[in-house]
């Protein structure tokens, strides 16, 4: 149970290892997480499109070696199996994935499994679920799906203020990063805003200051 009560702590910063961000960027994606976990990043995910299911496999495998070494989560997005095959710490499930249950029995009820939703009636459909945590946004626009209306902070306040295991994604930049901390949110989710900010190390602390603030 060591590997959920990692969800129990508040200011908690998790970083998406986007594959086709990185290798549109030409940058190096086990070069960004060893710099990362070394400069406090909390959770990993790695997500991955449009790549075989081999280099998903053989690239999940190694990150998931180095990053549990390094006594960090990580986290596989959308594939249960790769997740499983790759000893990950758990699954990212999206709205065209399986179930948290098809998932939770992949995986066994010891892993972590995660869910994004985007609105409040969203969220209302997974009572009940097996899930250890939703990322609730987007709560500012982003570039990935730039579509979505972002949720009001206001009503993300009430949420984080009566529950555990819930992280706020999208958009969310050193710069805006204060009006979720006046709304007592204290988990984050991040992707490109650090991994192409140019400093790993001062955009990562950055982050992290801010949300021991609030935790």
């Amino acid at each position: 149970m060591r590997l959920k009560k990692t969800l129990l702590k508040n200011g908690l910063l998790y970083v998406i290892l986007d594959n086709q961000i990185i290798e549109e960027n030409n940058l190096d994606i086990f070069d960004l997480a060893e710099k990362l976990s070394r400069y406090g990043t909390d959770i990993f995910q790695f997500r991955f499109k449009k790549i075989t299911d081999k280099k998903a496999l053989t690239t999940a495998g190694k990150l998931s070696k180095m990053i549990r070494k390094a006594k960090k989560r990580f986290i596989v997005n959308d594939r249960a199996d790769i997740a499983y095959l790759t000893k990950a710490d758990g699954v990212h499930l999206g709205k065209d994935d399986i179930s948290p249950k098809q998932a939770r029995k992949i995986l066994g009820r010891d892993k972590i499994v995660g869910k994004t939703v985007h609105s409040l009636e969203e969220f209302q459909k997974f009572k009940g679920e097996p899930v250890n945590y939703l990322s609730l946004g987007p709560v500012f626009k982003t570039k990935l799906k730039p579509e979505l209306p972002c949720w009001e902070l206001t009503e993300l306040k009430n949420f984080f203020s009566k529950r555990n295991f819930l992280f706020a994604i999208g958009g969310i930049k050193l710069d805006n990063i204060g009006l979720l901390l006046k709304e007592n949110i204290r988990n984050v989710v991040v992707c490109r805003e650090l991994i192409l900010s140019g400093n790993l190390k001062k955009t990562t602390e950055g982050f992290k200051q801010c949300l021991a603030k609030n935790s």
